[in-house]
């Protein structure tokens, strides 16, 4: 089979550099222009997807599950945890329109929007069964007023 780069002469990648910047890793094509070989760039692309699909694949099986439910007066967050998760690290930061959850796996963080308003200092959290954690706010009222605002000159 080959590849796209056995179909013809390529570009100077110096000009292609200049032109699409520095993030793309040059040193890969002028090893390629040195050695005339395609198969270890097609070889470091199948690796470099593969270790892709194994980092997204970690990734998934670590995030824990948020749902968020609202209904006439309340906000509630269901957390599903999983075994590996510190309850001991875990810590909830909430505002009026977000809950940040702090000492997930590997030191990583997670933000959940409200679907409504909430006031931040009424939310109480439980432990459920099945490593279940649930977050209920009381819901703020929406603002139904109107202002009129003058336009100074």
């Amino acid at each position: 089979m080959s590849s796209f780069f056995d179909s013809g002469p390529l570009p100077d990648w110096k000009h292609i550099q200049q032109w699409m910047g520095k993030d793309i890793p040059w040193k890969l094509m002028e090893n390629w222009d040195q050695g005339g070989d395609s198969n270890w760039l097609n070889q470091y692309v199948k690796n470099m997807m593969q270790n892709s699909k194994n980092i997204a694949r970690v990734q998934a099986q670590s995030l824990v599950q948020i749902e968020t439910k609202q209904d006439a007066k309340f906000v509630s967050v269901t957390i599903k945890l999983d075994s590996d998760i510190d309850l001991n690290k875990l810590q909830l930061f909430a505002t009026v329109d977000r809950l940040k959850i702090t000492g997930l796996p590997g030191d990583k963080k997670r933000t959940v929007r409200f679907p409504s308003l909430v006031y931040a200092r009424t939310g109480k959290a439980v432990m459920k069964k099945e490593r279940q954690l649930v977050i209920r706010f009381k819901r703020r009222p929406p603002e139904k007023s109107e202002y009129e605002l003058f336009i100074q000159s």
